[in-house]
């Protein structure tokens, strides 16, 4: 059996061991700290040691290179990659020092909700989409391989793990040259567990199902021992999960079976919209097409008040009027002064908001106004006849003679009704 191997004071020259952090089957982790600009990191040791494989060389070396090509904020940071004389020629690799805890731990500990899967997975999407864009497969998507990493200054974010056992897409099968499985069954795909098939980017993708599955139903949709579960794998129906978490639902039945279907063409063409689809399963809200962005309906408002408005504005239409009719009268008696004959018919206007005539001065000696009703009780009467009430002496001291004359337009007494306003569309129509 494979133990953590004891570390010398210093690794490579360069690199202090702190304390172990986890071990696997295939190597240790440990806490290092840079000899030169006290850093602190991640150093992954090969626990076989003396006697690698080329093939586990070879792996390690994918790794560190598969991690420098991605350049994502979710998948790990490789900063170096050698062998270390100190520990017999053993390979290791140094990365960044992530605190927090994988998925597999995190939904232990404490089912997450529907809303929180959802986030995770969207992050995992967006490493998976841009390694498959690059070519890279990689081929053990799990919980263990996913880590919720605390941050001092923004919220935690996952990063994916493991790149160790990554495929170029045009590499081939799922098996290694020396005709092993590379995986873990209880998230492999079919072709992964046929040394014949041909390992894509939709073999992650049904991994990614399998994860949603255990996030949501707090177990591991495959059971038993490996080789059963590869039994299970290549010859037994998927059952529908509903069956054992009837909570799930049907619409997570169908999304289920679209992302670990058998047929590798018959899955979802990306990760990123498989993750959107099981959103949409869920009931929860979709992301726009921008990146980070929640869907949310288009347009103005919905406004509750509409047919309120309208009323509210009316008092405000009384008074308009009512100052447009007293400026009529105003202008029409100025324009009955003596020296100018009869006032012509007043013209209809265009528009309610005329120019003012410049202020009036007082008379020296003005009698009191009469009250607009003695002076002209309606504009068809003074038409008819001058205003007894009014001398035509007083209007012609009130303005003086050498001002010249002005062809004052008639203002019309009949208010103009207000624009109406366009009716706006109501983007919730369809769900009233």
């Amino acid at each position: 059996m494979n133990t953590a191997p004891k570390l010398p004071a210093l690794i490579a020259g360069r690199y202090q061991p702190v304390r172990l952090i986890a071990k696997g089957g295939m190597g240790a982790v440990y806490e290092v700290e840079h000899a030169r600009t006290g850093e602190h990191l991640a150093l992954k040791v090969l626990l076989s040691g003396v006697g690698a494989s080329a093939e586990d060389l070879e792996r390690f070396k994918r790794e560190a290179r598969a991690s420098a090509r991605i350049k994502s904020d979710h998948v790990v940071r490789v900063t170096d990659a050698d062998v270390s004389p100190e520990l017999d020629g053993a390979p290791f690799l140094v990365m960044e020092l992530l605190e927090g805890m994988d998925l597999e731990r995190k939904a232990a500990a404490a089912r997450p909700d529907a809303a929180t899967v959802v986030d995770w997975l969207r992050q995992v999407a967006v490493a998976i989409d841009k390694a498959h864009r690059l070519g890279i497969i990689h081929r053990d998507l799990k919980p263990e391989n996913i880590f919720l990493t605390t941050l001092e200054d923004r919220p935690p974010i996952i990063k994916v793990l493991d790149f160790g056992i990554v495929k170029l897409a045009e590499e081939g099968t799922g098996a290694t040259g020396e005709g092993h499985i590379i995986g873990t069954p209880r998230y492999m795909a079919p072709e992964q567990a046929s040394s014949g098939a041909r390992v894509t980017p939709a073999t992650d993708r049904f991994a990614l199902g399998l994860v949603a599955y255990r996030l949501l139903a707090g177990e591991s949709y495959f059971r038993g021992d490996p080789i059963n579960i590869l039994a299970q794998l290549l010859h037994e129906p998927m059952r529908a999960p509903s069956e054992r978490h009837p909570e799930l639902g049907p619409a997570f039945d169908n999304w289920f079976a679209r992302a670990c279907h058998r047929n590798p063409d018959e899955r979802f063409p990306s990760a990123a919209e498989q993750v959107e689809a099981l959103s949409a399963a869920l009931a929860m809200p979709t992301m726009a097409a921008t990146p980070g962005a929640i869907r949310r309906p288009s347009g103005p408002a919905p406004t509750t008040d509409r047919v309120t408005r309208a009323p509210r504005a009316r008092p405000l239409v009384g008074i308009g009027v009512a100052l447009v009719a007293g400026g009529a009268i105003a202008g029409f008696l100025i324009l009955r002064r003596p020296d100018h004959g009869e006032a012509p018919e007043p013209a209809a206007s265009t528009s309610s908001y005329e120019a003012t005539p410049p202020p009036i001065p007082a008379p020296p000696v003005a009698p009191a106004p009469a009250p607009a009703a003695a002076v002209a009780p309606s504009l068809a009467d003074t038409r008819a006849t001058p205003p007894a009430t009014a001398p035509a002496a007083d209007v012609s001291r009130a303005r003086p003679k050498a001002h010249p004359k002005v062809d004052r337009p008639s203002v019309t007494t009949a208010p103009h009704a207000p624009p109406k306003a366009p009716a706006t569309p109501d983007p919730y129509a369809d769900q009233k």
